[in-house]
This record gives C-alpha cells, sequence and structure tokens, in this order.
C-alpha cells in the first residue's frame, strides 16, 4: 500500500528556465559589473570556475550564495531572486495533480536542488503546503546527486517500507535507477516527450495511481 509519494521538482513540477537565468545570467552579470569588464568575458570566467569545482565543492556547488562568496561578490542572493524570480514557472497539470493526491497520500520533494531554490520555487502559488516535508540532497546531505542515502532517510522519517514509498522525476539514473536499488517504486517523466519514459505528465502518472 502507498503511503508516500516523492517528487522530484526541476523538470517535473517546475521548467529550469528559472535556474538557468540564476546561473548563466545573474550571476555572470553581477561579476561583470562588480569587476567592471565585460558580460562575456564575465560569463567566460564564471562559467569555467563551475566547471572547475564541480564534484570538488560536493552540495556547495549548487548553492548560488556559495558562488556569490566565492568569487567575492557584494550580490546577494536576495538580489538575484528578485531580479528573476518571475520566470519561475510550474507545469499546467501540477496544481491540480497536487491537489488530488495530496487528499490520499503524504507528498514530498526529494530535488539535488539547493534549499533556497526549492523554497523559492514552492512559494509559487503556495504550492508548498501539498508537502509534508523536502529534501535537498545537496542542502541537506552535502551531496552533488540523491543517492540511495537521501531515500533511506524518507524510509525512515516516515517509518514505512520501501514498496510504500513511489518516486517521480525525470533523470533516469538518479529518480529511477537509485530509488529502485533500495526498492522503492519509481518512474520516469519526460515532459518534453523526446526519449522513453513512463509518463510523460503527472496527470498521466496521477491515473496509473488511480488505477491501482
Amino acid at each position: 500500500m502507498i503511503k508516500v509519494i516523492s517528487f522530484d521538482l526541476d523538470d517535473t513540477l517546475s521548467d529550469s528556465q528559472f535556474d538557468e537565468l540564476i546561473w548563466r545570467t545573474e550571476i555572470p552579470k553581477a561579476y561583470a559589473e562588480e569587476n567592471h569588464m565585460d558580460f562575456d568575458c564575465a560569463y567566460a570566467e564564471v562559467t569555467k570556475e563551475y566547471k572547475n569545482l564541480w564534484g570538488k565543492a560536493q552540495g556547495n556547488w549548487r548553492d548560488a550564495s556559495f558562488w556569490l562568496k566565492h568569487f567575492g561578490l557584494k550580490t546577494t542572493w536576495e538580489d538575484l531572486l528578485g531580479k528573476v524570480q518571475h520566470e519561475i514557472k510550474h507545469f499546467d497539470d501540477v496544481i491540480p495533480v497536487l491537489e488530488n493526491l495530496s487528499k490520499r497520500f503524504k507528498l514530498i520533494i526529494v530535488s539535488n536542488a539547493e534549499r533556497k531554490f526549492i523554497d523559492a520555487k514552492l512559494k509559487l502559488n503556495h504550492i508548498d503546503k501539498f508537502f509534508t516535508k523536502t529534501y535537498s540532497a545537496s542542502s541537506d546531505f552535502n551531496l552533488k546527486k540523491k543517492d540511495a542515502e537521501v531515500f533511506q532517510q524518507v524510509l525512515k522519517d516516515f517509518k514505512i517500507k520501501p514498496e510504500e514509498l513511489i518516486h517521480i522525476g525525470d533523470d533516469e539514473e538518479y529518480d529511477v535507477k537509485v530509488p529502485r536499488s533500495i526498492g522503492v517504486q519509481a518512474f520516469l517523466l519526460c515532459r518534453k516527450k523526446d526519449k522513453k519514459a513512463d509518463f510523460y505528465s503527472l496527470e498521466a502518472f496521477k491515473q496509473h495511481l488511480d488505477a491501482l
């Protein structure tokens, strides 16, 4: 019997436009302005450093505040958020599906995203009200990507067996293979419909649950 449904966040509930603007526009722009250089040069330096620290900064790699400090910038996360939070968007089927499923199951988020990104996205349209708990692999576990440890913590926190949890997300490795490795039911969602997946919308996922 399913008791808890776990959702990935990016490209599952929300698109990635907001993230792209933070990392590839706003941080390089702040770097350019504070170092009195043109954007293209700033972009090259910033993105080069992203690559240099991949795998070395662990969970901090996904923390915008870490990078602002790393680059010695006066700009804050609140500054960045204020400029692009209007770009946060949820997919059309998210609210109706969450409203329906939250009446029958406990809903949680299990995401690679850093805590501030999760909080900002869940505040939009107050969808945070649907979730009992959120897990950030980077902020809560200092991991680059969610691994079996994250899902094992979910099982421990909710005092449930692996077969009582379902996870859905867009990454075949971290949203499907990893949870399945410990016996959790997991499904691949592909919003772009450009690869084979279990579902191409949350509505289809809900219909699957209705039929159980």
